[in-house]
């Protein structure tokens, strides 16, 4: 079987071959013969990527590229980031689409002056440095430089193809609800990820992107601790200012949030249309000890591995809230054994989260009571542990 290294290995070959054939052909004045290449780490588990794993094949990325830098007869095209992009404009890549490949590689099409078998080739100084900005999901962009990313998941809007500078890459959720009724669609939310790479030799081979996550997200696992089955007949997050949009420019290892606001209700069980049953608990015969029953709640809402996990993906601001209620309106609700039963509600007042960290919301269903545990998990970074009690 060919390990992941080995087919890295012969993408980057065969890019490599590209490069040399062209190489050997007519080369456009001002151009080398080696061509631009981007790849990202390539992951298997889903704790070091996105969502629900790593890129999958097919996966669109947008990215900016600059080299180029000159003023007043000056030329700074040598210069380190800081010092030349007061003088730079994107003129290698502007919103570029690029393409994952299960190698781990990144493929495009790039038909613009010295094109090289539809690849941008590198600018023949060898001494110029390079700056590529990169987000996910991609969007097409048009009128004021924004665009819709595909399925409706939201909008993109980039600084412009002539600004000079750190670019500004703003996302803004789809959300239109107006209240905490308003029924949402948190699959509507792609993972938003940004990554960048300034002061690239030529010499330093293949673009690295390495991605990180912007939003915090929610997830949610249910343990039973009863001798017999419980159902969750409704399990929902409502509230009210949650933050809609956000905007990152250049390197900045935060970013700003904006002031539109949207309010509703994501339903991860809606007690009209599903249910969740948890299996009962167990007795360890060695111990004699109860062993509840662990389930994460899925997006088929299965048990076990038959689902990907239901996410819930939010823009935290600067203090860890978010909405701008200091979550006043930030509820959970639960309700179990039958629809006539009386719902669960937790507030989430005293709770921060932060950008790239995923919180497991863990229910845990003993007797009559139900308790819920809060941690942080995965490589979306380390966080602590919370208990907070269903009222």
């Amino acid at each position: 079987m060919t390990s992941n290294k080995q087919i890295y290995a012969l993408a980057m070959t065969a890019l490599l071959a590209v490069s040399c054939q062209q190489e050997e052909s007519f080369q456009e004045p001002g151009y080398a013969g080696e061509v631009i290449a981007f790849t990202s780490p390539y992951t298997a588990t889903r704790s070091d990527a996105m969502r629900y794993g790593s890129f999958k094949e097919g996966d669109e990325v947008g990215v900016l590229g600059y080299c180029k830098s000159e003023n007043a007869g000056n030329d700074y095209s040598t210069s380190d980031w800081n010092t030349k992009k007061v003088f730079a404009t994107p003129e290698v890549f502007y919103n570029q689409r690029l393409e994952y490949q299960q190698s781990g590689t990144w493929s495009y099409e790039w038909n613009g002056a010295g094109s090289l078998g539809g690849l941008h080739p590198w600018y023949d100084n060898e001494d110029y440095t390079y700056a590529f900005f990169a987000y996910y999901p991609y969007a097409e962009l048009g009128r004021n430089n924004q665009g819709t990313i595909a399925g409706g998941k939201g909008t993109i809007a980039l600084s412009g193809e002539d600004e000079t500078g750190d670019p500004t890459i703003t996302y803004t959720m789809p959300h239109t609800g107006r209240n905490s009724t308003s029924e949402l669609n948190w699959e509507q939310v792609p993972d938003l990820m940004l990554a960048y790479k300034v002061d690239h030799l030529k010499a330093d081979g293949a673009v690295k992107l390495d991605f990180r996550h912007l939003f915090c997200a929610f997830e949610f696992e249910v343990n039973n601790y009863n001798m017999e089955p419980v159902t969750i007949n409704e399990l929902t997050v409502n509230g009210e200012g949650f933050y809609k949009s956000v905007s990152v420019t250049g390197q900045e290892s935060g970013y700003s949030v904006g002031n539109d606001t949207y309010s509703g209700r994501f339903d991860i069980i809606n007690r009209f249309a599903d249910s969740f049953q948890c299996p009962a608990a167990s007795i360890d015969p060695e111990t004699n000890e109860v062993v509840p029953y662990t389930v994460t709640i899925t997006t088929d809402g299965s048990v076990g591995d038959q689902g990907d996990p239901v996410d819930l993906l939010f823009i935290p601001d600067s203090q860890g809230k978010l909405t701008n209620d200091n979550h006043e309106s930030l509820y959970i609700n639960l309700r179990v054994n039958g629809n006539n039963s009386t719902p669960k509600s937790m507030n989430l007042t005293g709770s921060t989260f932060q950008p790239g960290v995923r919180s497991i919301f863990s229910i845990n269903l003993v007797g009559n009571d139900i308790y819920l545990q809060v941690r942080s998990e995965s490589n979306w970074e380390d966080g602590g542990d919370s208990d907070i009690t269903f009222e």
